[in-house]
């Protein structure tokens, strides 16, 4: 083995043709990574040194080094390394001064010769000069040099483009003398040469490629004892890693195509889109020619080494065009002058005529148009449209040779050098290996590489690598031929779905899986059960619970969810842009399914949740879920068909206290994990209507690790996926329900009239898979956390449960407790989320292991911190979209905002989404994502004097469309608001208090004690503190007071804030500048605002919430001591409360009103024990009526029939029943915290006015 490094310590270089693409990029590396090295000269034409500072020095190739460096240190650096020399390559002695040749000779040691002519149409003559000439002399100086160890010459490897097929690493193949070729070239006038040229060249497609093959032949002829290489790239590209993603600084070969591509000027080319192409990375080239060296190195040698993809990697021209065209859609130029399309013609009668309507009419036109008219801005738009042609022209046939012929060049030689001379470290430094690329990803670096670098854009950002794939068009590709093309999606659907990843059981049939189910042990205990309780056969229980398999159990078939994938393509196509998948992710669920059962589990903020996944496992045939699915669908004809057939079983929202069906359903679940068949549900419950995450509900997440944990499998695999939406379809709807209107009903008739949604634009859907969670290995590793901790300090774990009293001991810092497993008893968690198990006595002492595996208890709290755990996956992997980011500063703007600011805002706001770890879909021009989002977002947006603010803003508050309006915005908003949570807080916090000291006219030691005492906090001695800044102590405890009155909008892991949870993320934002620290006198620490704008950006994301939650605490005071009100109607009560506050200014956001925000504030009241939810069955007792015999059947009718929900009930529990005790002090206290914060006064008054509008609203049962 031999180090790349070591190779070329202390050794001296020639490079040249270093101003050139593939130069440059081995200059930067050889620069970067073998610093190592003496010397490095490159011979350069005309003034040297001036062209080195311009063209080399400046080049934006150097970007990474100088930051990483420092721009003194680098320019300091490569100046020490780098020398420039005059000279003219095809000129006697190199065109070099004596003394240059001369230092050439005596310090040179390996020569790297890049430079040459790539001009295809070059005169013949002059490619000749170019590039054999200059070859042969740059070979006179190697044998001069006085301590030669290795020539590398880089050709092309289309020296043997005369020959079609495989082609080895040889010398080409000439039925001619190089020799007396080329002196017969030379002898010719110009004239006789131009006209000879194309029988000279024969099977040769241009000039340099036969200039190059005949350079070869002649340089192995006159090598003598030179160690040579000949390199052979294929046809260069932009850079795969380095120096950046994408990096290209010149408009040649590929690089010309894709760019004329993009701004319209080439729409399509002649030759064959099925062909493979290759093209091959500029990096991988500078890699290649570096270890060449190294492989020949001081032996008398002739190698050649091809560099290329077709070998390792194929890709097809089809393929590519859809690549390129695809990210130049998404990224228009500014200079665009048609949208960016490409296509191949087969036939030269097809192609000819398409060029001639595409371009020869129109420049005829306008040309005759010209001359009639006069018209010198005609004469001038007829002459551009003539160069664009002679341009298009002049691009395609120039590259219709490449297109129209296939090659597969060997790679072996240089693959075998890699094996053998390279260690591990330079395979991976110098790599050039072509198997690792994704060429969707490369394409798009390459677009956008000629986007920045070339086009020079301002405001080009590189592309989303994780979502480069968009399923709508992706199988498009692969379509050719007259009856594809026309039913491609026929086409498509059919011959998908053929080469399924297998899993480690084969699937079961329907009818075998219902055996299974009903003959279980479980169901079989069940049905004896019941039938002991209600008095009936078994024989009768045995058909109800026929019944209930036969109304829930999927009947996955493949031939319906063709006719189903056919169907939503086209309704894909229709609406959306793009459906943007994470492939990556793809790999490693496939990877998965072959090991273990897999589990998805997806947010779920659309009904396209319900299709989206089982689409993209049917395009990347993977095997497809059952998807857990709500009754609510059996209802719509037609589509519960559909939707059985494509693998959805259907569940009862609720199914607690019937025992067979929960046991039905449990066997059933645990059945296709047991058989390794993927399965999908949303931990979630219901489609989120706000855009934030839902608290996870833990019944289906326990059955799928039941069998687990019962050593019925070996493991279970659960993908968390995060499914983002520019535009949701339900948005409209979404908003009636948070105004209080009742739920749209699903049905075949909605459905029907839903149809107009097929003549808008949703944009695009992003859907990232995270990495699949092993519940064997979290298992483990959550054992071997919490068992090492409870020997360190053993704790009561197991009188948890008796233990009520968690408000106070949540807010203390227990630092040696387990703070991601905590068992509480939260609201979140629903009675019959777990399936009964027998009771068993927990006979562990304290300090004893955590054992998930045999202990209920300990169960029950690892699958609550795997359900936590799912949801902050679910939250990372969601994509902030475009349309989040504008909806959130349109929010923040309700007044108008012109579009040059809220660019501004939106990139701003970028940027802080970055810094907090989320991934936002922010690809190309900052002003072009803005204004697509506005489109999406037209209906919600309206513009006024080139302000844009909500739609109907100027209709007033009242206005419904307005309202409206906000609360889908909010929606959006919404999604990336938990990014900004411990921001907001903590500003909120500081920005309140400030304010309330600055309103209060006293002294200042009476204003800090009145802040404390108001605040329920420890007085802390405040007299060496700065009026402007808030104590930590202070800070500390009201950000846990405000998280835990968020605690419903936010999912957090229970008992996660902590003294130094909270600390660490105040130290965050000081550490980012939005907040100062000061240190006192006393050693005391206090944070004031040092962002005022940051500080007042977060704030103003929390106070709708805020305010939200205050008109709910205000509406409690309208409930009487020891009398109990409906829920259903207290809610429509504080609905009512809310807009009535907004109407009258006293709240300063419609979107406080949202019926989801105060619905969450009663379950936080519950939590917080304000209040006492009750059911109808604790006030008024439960009935019975098995008396006697002759009403037994009656009562075997009734027991059948599915009883309904009890009504709930709340009532104020009695420590908050006195108005004027702690109610209040919790209402001022929360007060405090609204954006125009309420004095006392205040808070009184709007106290009596809810006693006074609601005095029939309590009522004793």
């Amino acid at each position: 083995m031999v180090a790349v490094a070591n190779f070329y310590a202390g050794k001296t270089v020639l490079i040249t043709g270093a101003t050139g693409f593939v130069g440059k990029v081995l200059l930067e590396k050889m620069v970067r990574d073998l610093p190592e090295i003496e010397r490095i000269y490159i011979i350069i034409r005309g003034n040297a040194k001036e062209r080195f500072e311009e063209e080399i020095m400046q080049s934006r190739i150097w970007d990474s080094c100088k930051a990483k460096m420092g721009e003194t240190a680098f320019n300091s650096f490569i100046h020490s390394k780098v020398t420039a020399i005059g000279g003219d390559l095809s000129k006697e002695g190199l065109g070099l001064s004596s003394e240059d040749y001369q230092t050439v000779v005596d310090q040179v040691n390996v020569i790297i010769h890049c430079a040459a002519s790539i001009d295809f149409r070059e005169r013949l003559d002059k490619a000749i000069s170019s590039n054999l000439y200059a070859s042969l002399n740059m070979l006179d100086l190697s044998k001069r040099l006085k301590n030669v160890v290795a020539y590398v010459h880089c050709s092309t490897a289309y020296v043997n483009s005369n020959r079609e097929g495989w082609l080895d690493e040889e010398l080409p193949v000439l039925d001619f003398n190089p020799e007396e070729m080329v002196d017969l070239i030379m002898k010719q006038d110009i004239q006789t040469l131009e006209r000879i040229t194309p029988n000279l060249l024969g099977a040769y497609p241009n000039t340099y490629t036969f200039t190059k093959a005949i350079t070869e032949r002649i340089l192995a002829l006159k090598r003598g004892d030179i160690p040579m290489c000949f390199l052979r790239p294929t046809i260069v590209g932009g850079s795969l890693k380095e120096p950046v993603p994408g990096w290209v600084d010149s408009v040649a070969a590929i690089g010309a195509v894709m760019l004329y591509c993009g701004v319209g000027l080439v729409q399509f080319m002649k030759g064959d889109g099925r062909m493979v192409a290759d093209i091959v990375p500029v990096d991988h080239v500078a890699n290649a020619l570096i270890s060449s060296a190294v492989a020949i190195g001081n032996q008398n040698v002739l190698k050649i080494h091809q560099i290329g993809t077709s070998h390792r990697n194929p890709v097809a021209w089809n393929r590519i065009s859809h690549y390129v065209t695809e990210y130049w859609r998404n990224h228009t130029p500014k200079k665009s002058i048609a949208r960016s399309q490409f296509s191949f013609h087969g036939s030269t009668i097809m192609y000819e005529a398409h060029f001639f309507m595409r371009y020869g009419v129109p420049s005829a036109l306008l040309q005759v148009l010209s001359t009639l008219t006069g018209s010198e801005d005609t004469k001038t738009k007829a002459e551009g449209f003539k160069k664009m042609t002679r341009a298009a022209r002049l691009i395609c046939d120039t590259f219709k040779h490449f297109t129209a012929h296939e090659w597969v060049f060997s790679v072996t030689a240089l693959e075998k050098v890699y094996q053998d001379l390279l260690d591990g470290e330079d395979r991976v430094k110098f790599n050039c290996d072509a198997a690792e690329i994704n060429w969707q990803s490369y394409f798009c670096y390459f677009c956008f590489g000629l986007h920045k670098y070339v086009m020079k854009e301002e405001g080009v950002r590189p592309p989303t690598e994780l979502l480069n794939t968009s399923i709508i068009t992706k199988s498009d590709v692969n379509q050719s031929g007259f009856f594809q093309w026309v039913f491609a999606d026929i086409s498509w659907a059919s011959t998908s779905y053929r080469h399924v990843t297998q899993t480690p059981l084969p699937p079961r049939a329907p009818t075998e899986i219902r055996s299974l189910v009903m003959n279980s042990p479980r169901v079989q205990q069940a049905m004896e059960k019941v039938s002991r309780e209600e008095g009936v056969l078994v024989s009768e229980i045995e058909k109800r619970a026929n019944q209930i398999m036969e109304r829930m159990q999927s009947n996955l078939n493949v031939s319906v969810v063709r006719v189903l994938g056919w169907f939503l393509k086209k309704v894909w196509r229709k609406i959306y842009q793009g459906i943007h998948v994470d492939e990556k992710g793809i790999e490693l669920i496939r990877e998965a399914i072959k090991k273990s059962p897999v589990v998805l589990i997806p947010t779920h903020r659309s009904y396209i949740d319900f299709l989206i996944i089982s689409y993209i496992f049917f395009e990347y045939n993977l095997p497809l879920p059952h998807i857990a699915a709500g009754e609510d669908f059996l209802s719509i004809i037609i589509v519960r068909w559909f939707f059985r057939n494509a693998g959805a079983f259907f569940l009862r929202r609720t199914f607690h206290g019937d025992s067979l069906y929960w046991a039905i359903f449990s066997e059933y679940v645990q059945r296709l994990v047991i058989d390794n068949q993927p399965m999908e549900f949303f931990i979630e419950g219901k489609r989120s209507r706000t855009g934030k995450s839902l608290h996870p509900k833990m019944g289906l997440l326990s059955m799928v690790c039941q069998p687990f944990f019962e050593n019925r499998v070996q493991d279970v695999h659960i993908v968390p996926i995060g499914i983002s939406y520019e535009k949701v379809l339900e948005g409209e709807l979404y908003s009636n329900e948070m105004m209080g209107e009742s739920k749209t009903k699903e049905s075949f008739n909605g459905l029907l009239r839903a149809s107009k949604v097929l003549k808008m634009n949703f944009g695009r859907i992003n859907v990232v898979f995270t990495p699949p969670i092993s519940v064997k290995q979290y298992s483990e590793d959550k054992s071997n956390e919490i068992s090492s901790l409870r020997r360190l300090n053993p704790s009561p774990y197991n009188n948890s449960n008796n233990n009520n009293n968690n408000d106070k001991n949540t807010n203390n810092n227990q630092s040696n407790t387990i703070k991601p497993l905590v068992n509480t008893n939260s609201a979140n968690i629903s009675e019959g989320d777990f399936e009964t198990q027998t009771n068993k006595s927990d006979t562990r002492s304290t300090g004893t292991y955590f054992d998930p595996y045999n202990n209920d208890e300990d169960r029950r709290l690892l699958i609550q911190d795997l359900g936590y755990q799912i949801v902050r996956d679910l939250n990372k992997s969601a994509i902030i979209t475009t349309t989040s980011a504008v909806a959130t500063i349109l929010l923040s703007f309700r007044r108008g905002i012109n579009r040059e600011e809220l660019i501004s805002k939106v990139e701003w706001l970028r940027e802080e989404i970055f810094a907090r770890g989320g991934d936002v879909a922010f690809e190309g021009p900052s002003d072009a994502l803005v204004d697509h989002s506005l489109k999406l977002l037209s209906n919600l947006v309206s513009k006024r004097r080139n302000m844009y603010e909500p739609g109907s803003a100027q209709l007033g508050v009242t206005n419904k469309n307005y309202r409206k309006n906000v609360l889908v915005l909010n929606f959006y908003r919404n999604q990336l608001l938990h990014l900004f949570l411990w921001d907001g807080l903590v500003s909120l916090v500081i920005l309140s208090i400030l304010q309330s000291r600055s309103s209060i006219d006293q002294p200042p030691a009476a204003q800090q004690q009145s802040t404390i005492n108001t605040n329920n906090v420890s007085t802390t001695t405040t007299a060496s503190l700065n009026l402007n800044t808030v104590d930590q102590e202070t800070l500390i405890t009201e950000v846990r007071f405000l998280a835990k009155v968020l605690s419903q909008e936010f999912v957090n892991q229970p008992g996660y804030d902590t003294d130094e949870f909270i600390l660490r993320e105040i130290n965050r934002m000081v550490t980012r500048g939005i907040i100062s620290k000061e240190v006192g006198g006393n050693g005391s620490l206090s944070y004031g605002v040092k962002s005022e704008g940051a500080c007042g950006f977060y704030a103003n994301l929390f106070y709708p919430l805020i305010e939200g939650y205050m008109a709910g605490i205000l509406t409690l005071f309208s409930i009487q001591p020891e009398m109990c009100i409906k829920k259903n109607q207290f809610l429509q009560r504080m609905s009512w409360f809310s807009e009535k506050m907004f109407e009258e200014g006293k709240l300063n956001f419609y979107e406080s009103c949202s019926m989801e925000i105060l619905s969450n504030s009663v379950q936080l009241f519950e939590q917080m024990k304000v209040v006492e939810r009750k059911k109808l069955e604790e006030v008024v007792g439960k009935r019975t009526t098995r008396s006697t015999s002759s009403n037994k059947k009656p009562q075997k009718q009734q027991n059948q029939r599915r009883k309904p929900a009890p009504e709930e009930y709340i009532q104020l529990l009695p420590p908050y029943q006195d108005k004027d005790g702690l109610l209040k002090e919790l209402t001022e206290r929360l007060s405090k915290y609204k954006k125009s914060p309420q004095s006392k006064h205040q808070i009184n008054d709007l106290r009596r006015t809810v006693v006074e509008d609601f005095p029939l609203l309590s009522s004793k049962l």
